[in-house]
């Protein structure tokens, strides 16, 4: 398994598996195993946060999601769905070690 650092997030249990030499790691959200890289560490993370500690529910909350936005096509991290279906939060994770400026 790879080292990943401590969040500021609360402890969460991931099922994980290795697969090649990779770590591969369960998401809820989509339902299959992903490859646990750094960016995927913090998604892990976020996500959990908002279902378990806030009380989010998973079924309003999308990975990996493609969109339009101005007639151009994107890529979302994470889609945060209101109760009515339309996005109420679009997240973008970077890896831990990257600096936001």
């Amino acid at each position: 398994m790879i080292s990943l650092p401590k969040l500021n997030f609360p402890r969460i249990n991931l099922r994980a598996m290795e697969d090649n030499g990779r770590t591969l790691v369960f998401d809820r959200v989509r339902s299959s195993y992903v490859v646990l890289t750094p960016e995927e560490w913090v998604r892990q993370h976020f996500v959990a946060f908002l279902v378990s500690h806030r009380g989010y529910p998973a079924g309003r909350i999308g990975n990996e999601i493609s969109l339009s936005l101005n007639g151009m096509p994107r890529r979302c991290d994470t889609v945060v769905y209101d109760a009515q279906g339309n996005p109420l939060a679009l997240v973008e994770y970077k890896a831990p070690h990257v600096t936001i400026t």
